[in-house]
């Protein structure tokens, strides 16, 4: 039974590595595999506490809506206005489908969406770069914070297991 239990660590940090690099590709939900990965392993052995799954869960949830939030954030600290938030958003939506090239077709398409929406609001080129200048930093600031909290998902699973390790 030691042997299934050691396998399935390793299978599942393996698994859990390979999701941390893929975490970068948008529209691939990295803290929220990352998050399956740990609720699987602590449900088939039973081993990780509460207190772990909360905080693991909380890292899923703020890394899984970054998308969402990090554009509305940006609202406020860089001059974006809350409809080329929307059109960024909108935009990196329609580029992923559209632009069937990984993270390229997304990252166009968010640019494109706050340029456009930008544009046709205030008819001013200058502004409308500037927004699409906004939706490329924000685009990699919230890839970013997807990789991080990833990693720290990561972090937290392998430090919950290294600590309730029985002493030799």
């Amino acid at each position: 039974m030691e042997i299934a239990n050691s396998l399935l660590l390793a299978l599942t940090i393996v698994a859990m590595i390979g999701t941390l690099f893929v975490s970068i590709i948008p529209f691939i939900p990295g803290p929220v595999l990352m998050w399956a990965l740990a609720v699987i392993y602590a449900v088939v052995t039973s081993t990780l506490p509460p207190a772990s799954l909360v905080i693991i869960t909380l890292l899923m949830l703020a890394g899984a809506t970054s998308d969402y939030w990090l554009p509305f954030a940006g609202v406020r600290t860089q001059g974006l206005t809350c409809l080329g938030a929307v059109g960024s958003i909108i935009g990196g939506l329609v580029g992923t489908f559209l632009i069937p090239l990984p993270i390229l077709g997304t990252l166009i398409g968010s640019i494109a969406g706050a340029v456009l929406v930008e544009f046709v609001r205030f008819r001013q080129t200058r502004q409308a770069i500037t927004a699409g200048q906004i939706a490329f930093k924000l685009y990699l600031w919230s890839t970013v914070i997807q990789f991080i909290l990833s990693l720290a998902i990561l972090l937290t699973f392998v430090a919950t297991l290294l600590l309730l390790q029985p002493p030799h």
